[in-house]
């Protein structure tokens, strides 16, 4: 998906997310993680996936209430987890192998700052 065709107005990516290369191992999550697109603005954090049938997720930084990060032995060792992003009134998100997780979590910190 082209990034670019998402961004709003005055909208500009400060933070490009990647998966982890684990999780390219199954043939579904492989569709599914060829065809994710996360990243972070200054006016919002995006996080959508699918190949026929696509979902969305958007939070609104300032309605960013809660960042957590999972990692389990192997995502310690390989440098990779889950995140789960909840926000006041908008739902949560959650991502699995997300590529130094807590970089995220920092960037996110950083703009709310």
């Amino acid at each position: 998906m082209n990034i670019d065709n998402i961004l709003a107005q005055d909208e500009q990516i400060l933070y490009n997310v990647k998966l982890h290369w684990l999780a390219y191992f199954n043939l579904a999550k492989l569709i599914r993680n060829l065809t994710t697109t996360i990243f972070l603005s200054n006016k919002r954090f995006f996080h959508g996936h699918g190949l026929l049938r696509r979902k969305t997720h958007e939070m609104v930084i300032a309605k960013i209430e809660t960042i957590d990060v999972q990692e389990t032995i192997c995502g310690r060792i390989f440098g990779y987890g889950t995140v789960f992003v909840a926000g006041t009134g908008a739902g949560s998100i959650t991502m699995h192998y997300i590529k130094r997780p807590f970089e995220l979590q920092r960037q996110i910190r950083s703009i709310q700052s």
